[in-house]
């Protein structure tokens, strides 16, 4: 942690020595809110049954799961 900014210092002190182009922040609009996954079928199925328990899409009930973990 002490030599953080020395080495940022040293980052752009060589990007700017080679032209090198500094890429700009990342910013929330990278992010489309959409994800696709890959699970086992029956955690797909064991997911897929709590949603139509709860009386919610998959995609809702998943959502609700994540924003509880988060």
């Amino acid at each position: 942690m002490v030599n953080i900014n020395e080495a940022r210092e040293l980052w752009l002190e060589t990007v700017y020595e080679n032209d090198d182009e500094i890429p700009l922040p990342s910013t929330d609009e990278t992010f489309s809110g959409k994800l696709l996954l890959r699970m086992p079928k029956s955690l797909h199925r064991r997911l897929a049954e709590a949603a139509e328990t709860e009386n919610v899409s998959l995609n809702q009930y998943i959502l609700f799961l994540l924003s509880t973990a988060a």
